[in-house]
């Protein structure tokens, strides 16, 4: 690996330009260096980096019929590590890869000038997402376990202020707001001909995309059923008990 050049390096995985990113490589501007000349260059721990271009190719995902046998709270702490840390590692190099992209080759893809502008305001409405998830909805679902296991009258301040209904009203789908977009960019198409810089930038939206599909569908089909049930028990649970009083 340390023997190849980074473009060689990007054509036989695309997603490696991330990792790099994460260990101060700017690929983009090192096409023809090896990677051991750039570790060198930049004093990076030739294995560290090998290791996670390893990593990167043996990530590992549960699938729905074992995520269906979590608890809510380890759901949530799933859909975190995930889903919302890959985001959150993953925007700034899109983001970063759009800029490089746009300034070595303005002419090849002018597209790039308005994805720059579209792609900035996606990345901070969808972060703001994140940490209403983070901050709000997923202490919310905990408490909701936590009450279900160890049950107190505390509940109505807990719902005071929120309700699954309120997520479910405010939950807007930004897979859909991937749609302008994936239609800009054709649907991610590249060919043999497009610049290596292009064709990861594109695996990378496209990778994105998928990820953030996929949160989506584990929330919908999932985690807000269960909370929901949860949350309809406790209400019962709790007017049960103020008719009994």
């Amino acid at each position: 690996m340390l023997e190849l050049n980074i473009g060689e390096l990007l054509e036989k995985n695309h997603a490696y330009a991330s990792v790099m990113h994460w260990h101060g490589i700017d690929a983009f501007s090192c096409l023809n260096f090896t990677l051991g000349e750039i570790c060198r260059i930049k004093n990076i721990d030739e294995n560290a980096l090998q290791l996670e271009l390893i990593k990167r190719e043996e990530k590992h995902t549960a699938n729905h019929e074992q995520l269906r046998s979590y608890s809510p709270a380890r759901l949530c702490n799933y859909l975190i590590s995930n889903h919302h840390n890959y985001a959150q590692r993953l925007l700034p190099v899109i983001e970063h890869h759009i800029q490089q992209t746009q300034l070595q080759l303005p002419h090849a893809y002018p597209q790039l000038h308005l994805l720059a502008n579209i792609f900035t305001t996606f990345k901070e409405d969808f972060l703001k997402h994140i940490a209403y998830e983070n901050n709000k909805v997923f202490p919310y679902i905990k408490k909701l376990e936590e009450l279900s296991i160890h049950f107190n009258n505390k509940l109505w301040l807990v719902v005071k202020d929120f309700s699954m209904e309120d997520f479910i009203q405010k939950h807007h789908h930004d897979d859909d707001e991937m749609h302008n977009i994936r239609k800009l960019l054709k649907n991610y198409k590249v060919d043999g001909n497009d610049a290596i810089a292009y064709k990861v930038l594109m695996n990378e939206l496209m990778a994105f995309e998928q990820d953030l599909q996929e949160h989506s569908r584990i929330e919908e089909e999932i985690l807000v059923p269960m909370a929901m049930r949860m949350e309809q028990k406790l209400f019962k649970k709790a007017n049960d008990l103020v008719r009994l009083n």
